[in-house]
């Protein structure tokens, strides 16, 4: 596993990483403010609902901030509750934040924020072609920590899917990131090793941690604001060394720098060749009977790699499964 924390300055700094990353194979990525813009969007979303409560149902402004603030917040702090449904959970997290003399129009509402919440998480249509382009020579992951139905519920509504061979929610399992087990788990439906693979995500405590105690190829961190970069980089390292990303984006874009040579060597052609000569699996459940999605292009046994992937051990302590976009 690579150790070095680089924050690049251009292009041609990045490459010379080349013999860093030139046995990667698998890409996995977070979802929630990584590809798509989870806290921006939620707040987004809000701002709107605010105005539209004072133009068409008589709020004040105060009012208006107030209810939404408090939704946000509400939400953020419990996206789910699984002994109700979503819809339910959410209409309820309204009614709760509006004044009383409004509360009935939280089934009005919830349905409002929602229809604007998914416009403003839309992957960006740069993130989409830069998911298309690599999917071309790498194999592609999504690990998402966070309650089942309220992440699948953004993978489908978003269409997610399509870009990825395999997706991972920790819902659906025994563990999360930073859990090892979450990696091993991807890469043993993808059939490869964690040094061919490397992780992508904006939270060093579970992302960055994480790939880096699985024993990933490579951890490339996404920090939400350049303040982290700073507290990163003054941070004493005693004790958080698995939390240094092996290198710093400043925008997800800056991907292609890294990869704009590798991907078009020969080895991984020929690598991707043999998958899509492989049948498309998909798989329905893990050993622990939770739900996993995964399909894709299944990995071929290649004869120069003997090691095999670490055991999984599912655990059946339970974890609490915290939402990425928290």
């Amino acid at each position: 596993m690579a150790t070095s924390t680089t924050l690049p300055n251009n292009a041609s700094s990045n490459n010379i990483h080349y013999d860093e990353l030139s046995e990667i194979k698998a890409i996995f990525f977070d979802l929630d403010n990584t590809l798509i813009p989870t806290r921006s969007g939620d707040s987004k979303a809000c701002r709107e609902v605010s105005d539209i409560l004072q133009r068409q149902y008589g709020f004040t402004k105060e009012e208006a901030n107030y209810s939404t603030q408090n939704f946000l917040k509400s939400f953020r702090r419990c996206p789910d509750n699984s002994e109700t449904s979503l819809d339910i959970w959410r209409t309820h997290l309204w009614h709760e934040a509006l004044p009383p003399k409004y509360k009935q129009l939280a089934s009005t509402i919830y349905p409002i924020w929602l229809d604007l919440r998914h416009r403003h998480l839309a992957i960006p249509k740069e993130y989409v072609q830069l998911l298309q382009n690599l999917r071309k020579h790498y194999l592609l992951a999504l690990i998402t920590n966070g309650p089942s139905n309220a992440q699948w519920e953004k993978v489908r509504q978003l269409e997610v899917q399509q870009y990825f061979d395999c997706l991972l929610v920790s819902g659906d399992l025994p563990w999360e990131k930073p859990n090892p087990n979450i990696f091993y788990a991807t890469c043993k439906y993808l059939n490869v090793q964690p040094k061919q693979c490397c992780m992508v995500g904006d939270k060093l405590e579970s992302d960055i941690k994480g790939g880096n105690l699985a024993g990933l190829g490579a951890t490339f961190w996404l920090p939400l604001t350049l303040d982290e970069i700073e507290k990163l980089l003054r941070t004493d390292e005693s004790g958080l060394e698995h939390n240094k990303p092996t290198f710093i984006l400043r925008n997800l874009l800056e991907f292609y720098d890294y990869f704009s040579v590798i991907k078009e060597q020969s080895e991984n052609n020929e690598f991707l060749e043999q998958q899509q000569q492989q049948q498309v699996p998909e798989y329905k459940k893990c050993q622990s009977k939770n739900i996993l999605y995964c399909r894709g292009r299944s990995s071929s046994p290649t004869t120069t790699t003997t090691a095999t992937t670490p055991p999984i051990e599912f655990s059946t302590s339970e974890s609490d499964n915290s939402s990425d976009s928290i």
